[in-house]
């Protein structure tokens, strides 16, 4: 199993590569929910870092497309040396069609969010000859452990984080201000919450950029304790530090790299970052329930 994860400083390539086997960047036009969006001689630049320390680079190129972004996308896709990079994760299947046509679907990570949960759609686009695909985030362990037997593919999952929950491509907060009549300013900001009136000590993480509107679950998603049942089963684990920053990623990868759960070190960093620790769906199973009865 190898380790990837998101960035925000070009400069801490270096200092994390000692701990990952990769890094996860993208541009704000193709990319969403990005830690931050790199310019394209930005991402030129990371390419260049991480091949000098034989590390690997996944574009990240999640947004759903209209025609014309699909257009953009295709021109962003010609004016990189995307053979250099090792993969492109896309959530639309336009952008996997746009990939294809240019000859690179050998590059595609295709990354529905919740779609992938059972075996044949974790293995829809097996005859296309991708490079594999994210799992859902709201399947249980042994979920992962079935669909991992019979994978045509690379599996990856996000194995640390704050998991996204709720997507709309509306630009939620800025139409809440429109109707008030005040100035958006919360635009791309990472320090916003949502709480419920119900709930008042568990704010949810939300983010409003240019693909719409996104809600985070309010715990951090942490595989630390299982990476001994999950490391034959997962090819690529990402730690996410959305809502975070580099130095967050420098405590937390050192025990992912070892396999070493450092408690004191764990509680130091929910302290720092106000923050609590859980499985996730691990071993919860999802139960969609029907609010009515149909008689016969």
């Amino acid at each position: 199993m190898k380790l990837l994860t998101t960035i925000y400083n070009l400069e801490s390539i270096q200092t994390l590569s000692a701990f990952v086997d990769g890094f996860l960047i993208g541009h704000h036009q193709f990319g969403t929910r990005l830690t931050k969006s790199f310019e394209k001689d930005e991402i030129l630049k990371a390419l260049h870092l991480t091949q000098k320390l034989n590390k690997e680079l996944f574009l990240v190129c999640n947004q759903m497309f209209n025609d014309d972004q699909l257009e953009l996308f295709k021109n962003f896709i010609h004016e990189l040396p995307i053979q250099e990079f090792d993969g492109v994760v896309v959530a639309d299947l336009g952008a996997y069609m746009v990939m294809s046509a240019l000859g690179f679907s050998d590059l595609v990570i295709y990354n529905p969010e919740t779609l992938l949960t059972n075996v044949f759609d974790f293995n829809f686009l097996a005859d296309q000859k991708i490079l594999g695909a994210y799992i859902a985030k709201e399947i249980t362990l042994s979920d992962i452990t079935v669909i991992a037997k019979h994978k045509k593919y690379k599996m990856f999952m996000v194995g640390h984080g704050h998991l996204n929950m709720f997507y709309s491509k509306r630009q939620l907060i800025d139409n809440f201000m429109q109707f008030n009549e005040t100035e958006n300013i919360y635009h791309d900001r990472q320090d916003l919450k949502i709480i419920e009136e119900n709930r008042l000590d568990d704010g949810y993480p939300i983010l409003e950029d240019m693909a719409g509107t996104h809600v985070f679950r309010s715990h951090v998603f942490s595989t630390l304790s299982y990476l001994s049942d999950i490391k034959d089963l997962v090819d690529y684990l990402i730690i996410d530090t959305i809502f975070k920053d580099d130095r967050y990623a420098k405590m937390v990868l050192p025990m992912y790299h070892l396999n070493q759960v450092n408690q004191e070190q764990i509680e130091s960093i929910q302290k720092e970052y106000d923050e609590t620790w859980d499985d996730g769906f691990f071993f919860k199973k999802t139960i969609y329930k029907s609010k009515g009865h149909i008689n016969d």
